[in-house]
């Protein structure tokens, strides 16, 4: 399971809301929405603070190469998209 699979699966069993979990956790709400949505890799705050939160070792949620995997990935694929979004250089003849 990934990270963010984890972090869903243990909120749910637990009966709380995103927003009441990050709240217990110190952190806001859409970043919480992101990391369950896998659109944003944790920092390794995030990943001891959740799991202190949810009573699990941080190991459960995440190990530390998934995390720093993760956070290439999502640098790599803002970086395309960044690439991406230039315009075309125009060159005069």
């Amino acid at each position: 399971m990934t990270f963010a699979e984890n972090l869903r699966r243990l909120r749910v069993e637990r009966f709380l809301s995103q927003r009441e979990l990050a709240r217990q956790a110190g952190l806001h709400a859409g970043t919480l929405a992101r990391l369950e949505a896998g659109a944003t890799a944790p920092t390794t705050r995030s990943v001891r603070a959740l799991a202190a939160t949810l009573g699990v070792e941080p190991r459960e949620l995440a190990t530390p190469h998934e995390v720093t995997e993760l956070q290439r990935v999502l640098k790599n694929a803002a970086q395309v998209q960044m690439v991406e979004a230039r315009p075309p250089v125009q060159r005069e003849s």
